[in-house]
């Protein structure tokens, strides 16, 4: 059971929304993530972002793309998916938000902010004549209030544990008790007040060191007061199902045109938006196509501005970098191309890390030690991203990507080539036949694993480890399984070995090695709510223990100062360090996608939180 006298570590469960925030690897939500679908499920990661006309206005002012998932919604609180988050980001904005998805927060609606000593109280200033979308009037602090109060007590919303519990914004139960992760949270109890007509203020319970990042969240987007009567207080001047499917009353630079579920959507110029520079586009469609093969059809065709090329079409030796930022992205050409209209051209190229990990798991209560160690001995990282992934996706060996590692990129190489017990670049067949051996197995005694994989580029590659493990007496059988199933499964804990991945949901540690604390992955107690099907914490081990441990002390260190900053540090590296010990997952490839355009378009690069959270304001089209 979670202590309930122990807020700082509670405040953490869902701390992601754990498998409800199931998306690809681009991003999940309004900007975020969580759960992902493994890497080229519909090659969003390893194709990048493209497009194809679709219904598009004026060939020269209209940018065309292609969004390559199911889209759900267009109301800020109820998105849960990157598809909708990448049209949605245009229209909406927050306090707060990644500049071309760059991790670095910046202010966006805000103009300042004030903090307490204590890290709990907080106080927003904002920008004064900001328009609503739709004639709906000037922004205003009461906005904010009503926005937040959506968050967490819609019936629509899908990220309330956000507001309620990440963060951890001051509130009640329904008892009138101060809420605490896990209650029923108390309509209109929440510490978010607006003291003028432009300054907000809320607090939390506890000190929160991601408050900030939180705030650039897709789902804290403000929208009217009123405009939804779906909590209490207010009539609504339109239903939920308008705001989820049809207009969209934001402050962002483009306004929803239209959304055909499955087909195409549009967002068209806000001619009143609050930038002294107004969007360079007309407009921005978006064809909805979810398999690679007619994605790249479309694109090579030269219906794309920004192509999509899945990894079955992709050659890494088209590719030629010029340039590479401090942020590791690298910047080039592509070509070149022979398919369709475009046979014979060369395109721009752009690759950028992005903060997020695929791994495979085990349900450790229901998979030995020995098997699991075996299964560590015979993954080569290197071989996988080499052949399986062409080279597009770096190799992880912890949890947490290099970009938000503690120290570094250059910490986290040093880390692993110090401590990694199990082989860099490397199958060690001997070692994986030896601990299977020891544990009693043989020729005539093969160990049956399961491995539910994702369809698609990891079932490839899971594929390929099965045959290697036949040689330490592992019978794995793969079962291609879809998204949903691998969810439903593994709620109700049917899962012995399956494939994930997780993005940043805000770009620091804690919010990925939340996965490998034992408390969050009981699937019997927590269900859905679980962060990963593991079931660490039903096992009696040191690494267990030196896990939870650390967790506690990270939790218990959430405030923003350089001292509870360095105890989160030393405690996240202990936490990876129990996970090699028990080998609870198996971390493969870190996060990346790649974008292809020609010289006709001129956009930012966009950074390691993901294509979602950029928005397409300065982007131009001859």
């Amino acid at each position: 059971m979670l202590d309930k006298d122990n807020l700082s570590r509670r405040d953490f469960l869902k701390g992601t929304g754990g498998v409800a925030g199931a998306s690809v690897l681009a991003g999940c939500d309004g900007g975020g993530s969580g759960d992902s679908t493994p890497a080229d499920s519909t090659d969003t990661t390893t194709g990048g972002d493209g497009g194809d006309g679709g219904d598009g206005g004026d060939a020269g002012t209209t940018l065309n793309m292609i969004n390559t998932g199911t889209m759900t919604s267009l109301d800020p609180v109820a998105i849960s998916d990157t598809a909708s988050g990448i049209v949605a980001n245009q229209c909406y904005e927050g306090l707060m938000t990644y500049p071309n998805a760059n991790p670095e927060v910046e202010q966006n609606l805000a103009t300042g902010y004030e903090t307490s000593d204590d890290f709990l109280e907080y106080t927003f200033t904002l920008q004064e004549g900001v328009q609503y979308h739709n004639d709906m009037g000037e922004l205003t602090a009461s906005d904010v209030v009503y926005s937040w109060e959506r968050l967490a007590a819609s019936p629509a919303s899908e990220r309330a544990y956000f507001i309620l519990d990440s963060m951890g914004v001051e509130a009640q139960n329904q008892n009138g008790e101060a809420y605490s992760t896990g209650d029923e949270y108390q309509p209109g109890s929440m510490q978010v007040e607006a003291t003028s007509d432009y300054e907000v203020s809320f607090t939390l319970r506890r000190p929160f060191h991601a408050t900030m990042q939180m705030l650039a969240y897709g789902n804290f987007a403000i929208h009217p007061e009123g405009i939804v009567g779906d909590i209490e207080g207010y009539d609504g001047e339109v239903d939920q199902e308008t705001i989820a499917t049809s207009d969209s009353y934001g402050t962002g630079p483009f306004v929803l045109d239209f959304w055909e579920q499955g087909d195409s959507a549009q967002v068209t110029a806000f001619e009143d938006f609050r930038r002294d520079d107004q969007p360079k586009l007309d407009a921005i469609n978006w064809a909805i196509i979810e398999k690679p093969e007619p994605q790249y059809r479309y694109a090579t065709n030269g219906n794309a501005d920004l192509l999509k090329i899945p990894t079955q079409y992709y050659d890494p030796s088209k590719v030629s970098v010029e340039e590479t930022t401090e942020a590791g992205q690298e910047m080039g050409t592509y070509g070149p191309i022979s398919s369709g209209s475009l046979n014979g051209e060369t395109v721009n190229y752009l690759r950028t890390p992005e903060i997020g990990t695929y791994y495979i798991a085990f349900d450790v209560s229901n998979t030995e030690p020995a098997v699991r160690k075996a299964v560590a001995y015979m993954v080569n990282r290197e071989e996988i991203a080499n052949s399986t992934f062409k080279k597009r996706q770096p190799v992880a060996y912890h949890l947490t990507p290099p970009a938000i590692y503690p120290g570094g990129a250059e910490a986290y190489d040093q880390h692993v080539e110090e401590n990694y017990p199990y082989g860099i670049a490397e199958s060690q067949i001997e070692n994986a036949k030896q601990v299977m051996e020891e544990a009693g197995y043989g020729p005539d005694n093969q160990y049956e694993l399961t491995i539910n994989s994702y369809q698609g580029i990891f079932t490839e590659m899971v594929r390929g480890l099965r045959d290697k493990l036949s040689a330490a007496h592992i019978n794995a059988s793969v079962e291609p399984t879809d998204f949903a199933t691998i969810i439903e499964k593994g709620k109700q804990g049917n899962l012995q070995c399956y494939t994930l991945g997780w993005i940043a949901d805000w770009p620091a540690p804690d919010n990925f090695v939340q996965l490998m604390a034992p408390e969050y992955t009981d699937v019997a107690e927590l269900g859905q709510s679980a962060l990963t099907y593991t079931n660490w914490s039903e096992i009696d081990t040191d690494a267990k223990t030196q896990a939870q441990e650390a967790w506690d002390t990270i939790s218990n260190n959430l405030d923003p100062s350089d001292e509870a900053a360095q105890t989160r540090a030393e405690a996240y590296v202990d936490l990876e360090e129990a996970n090699w010990e028990d080998v609870v997952l198996i971390n493969i490839v870190h996060g990346a996608t790649e974008r292809f355009y020609g010289d006709n378009v001129s956009v930012e690069p966009f950074g390691g939180m993901g294509i979602s959270r950029q928005t397409h304001y300065t982007t131009t089209k001859e």
